[in-house]
């Protein structure tokens, strides 16, 4: 959601590249082919084609390719953090082509659907937070993979979807068809095939693993957790999902998760999640996915945070209902204070979510803090229309109860038994 460009008009162009691997500072750049074959457990072989929605850029410096890349940063310890970046959800015109009208400089509220670019708040050298390499920073020795999303599909699509450009933005055009990309299974294939090659050499052989990611990431985390799992054997993943509550609208579950839908997930979801495709509940979604986590994993560890009023996952939450009633302007689906059905319905599920699965599980933990603020990871937290909670979310969240945020995730994935310490600002 937060892109920190003027304005980027993209342009469908083919090409047909491979970047060379490069390091900026300490941390590597992997682009991987356009096509490749991945083996990564049980030996099947599958063919995937890594990529982000649009294949090139045009921006204020001129058409520039739009590869699919990654990042790894080597640490001093034997452990490791997978990360899979965030940057909204796109599943039709409106969201994946006709929200691209707006200004990226504008009210964040009124920002783009989805980031279709790979390098636009799309690297670990601008994230800061748990990226950040200072001693305050009790992930600073961790070795660490940051995996970009451009691919508007929350990092679990593999298909290659027309949708209408009804205004032109893209194409040129009023009215032509273009391919978007959602091909975020196909690039998180393509780093877990990095890994398990870094693992199959010894070149990596963590003691504890942490699988994280923000927004869209925390459900790209979340979804792809079983893959993960697999990777590393006995070593067992820790996941923390971080901005990502699963209240959507009934529209959304039905059309996108759903069989033969624009992203095409009854070809990449875990077996875990397909009976669950068709079946989505959209009063209960997050529920549903961590209590299956929790059940088929139990010797895993399982958290989450929100702020009590995130209001950029409020705007999603509008955004999928008004899509689904037919409102295809993205300049209405701002939030505002007027919204307060919008507001109090995701607070009363988030909460409800969040009491249920610390009831009704022994594996898992939330930490509920107060204000807007969206992701705490990292430092991108701004809110022109309701007060910020804190200026770097990692390091200075301490809303609920005192307990400082980046003490609480560093206990939740070192700490050699896991003890629930659920915390809320309210209680």
């Amino acid at each position: 959601m937060h892109l920190a460009i003027k304005r980027l008009l993209l342009i469908t162009l083919s090409f047909s590249f491979i970047l060379p691997t490069f390091a900026y500072a300490q941390w590597e750049q992997i682009t991987p082919p356009t096509e490749m074959q991945v083996s990564l457990t049980g030996g099947e072989q599958t063919t995937i084609t890594p990529a982000c929605a649009l294949p090139a850029l045009a921006t204020e410096q001129g058409i520039v390719p739009n590869p699919f890349s990654f990042y790894f940063e080597q640490g001093e310890s034997d452990n490791l953090l997978i990360y899979f970046n965030g940057g909204g959800a796109c599943w039709d015109g409106a969201t994946c082509l006709a929200s691209l009208q707006l200004e990226f400089d504008a009210d964040p509220l009124s920002r783009a659907a989805f980031n279709p670019s790979a390098v636009v708040e799309n690297t670990p050298f601008i994230s800061g937070g748990i990226f950040e390499d200072t001693e305050e920073n009790p992930f600073q020795s961790w070795s660490k993979v940051f995996i970009p999303y451009c691919t508007g599909d929350l990092h679990i699509g593999s298909q290659d979807t027309p949708y209408t450009d009804t205004l032109g933005l893209v194409s040129g055009q009023p009215g032509a068809e273009v391919v978007i990309k959602h091909r975020g299974h196909d690039n998180a294939l393509a780093v877990m095939d990095w890994i398990k090659q870094k693992l199959d050499s010894q070149a990596l052989s963590p003691n504890k693993v942490l699988l994280s990611g923000s927004s869209a990431g925390g459900y790209g985390a979340t979804f792809n957790f079983p893959i993960i799992q697999q990777l590393f054997g006995r070593t067992k993943v820790a996941l923390f999902a971080d901005a990502s509550m699963g209240v959507i609208s009934k529209g959304f579950t039905e059309s996108v998760l759903n069989y033969a839908g624009p992203w095409g997930i009854e070809d990449t979801l875990p077996r875990n999640f397909q009976s669950l495709i068709g079946n989505f509940n959209h009063l209960a979604l997050n529920k549903q996915v961590m209590l299956r986590l929790a059940y088929q994993y139990p010797w895993n560890r399982f958290a989450q945070y929100s702020t009590g009023t995130d209001i950029v996952q409020i705007q999603f939450l509008k955004i999928s209902d008004q899509v689904a009633k037919g409102n295809l302007d993205p300049t209405t689906w701002g939030v505002s204070e007027d919204d307060f059905i919008y507001i109090f319905g995701w607070q009363i599920q988030s909460y409800t979510s969040l009491n249920a699965l610390s009831a009704f599980t022994w594996n898992y933990q939330f930490y509920l803090g107060e204000g807007t603020c969206h992701m705490v990871l990292n430092d991108f937290c701004e809110d022109n229309a309701f007060p910020v909670s804190s200026p770097s979310p990692f390091y200075n969240e301490a809303s609920a109860q005192g307990v400082q945020f980046k003490d609480w995730l560093h206990h939740f994935a070192t700490a050699r038994r896991f003890r629930e310490n659920s915390v809320a600002y309210y209680r």
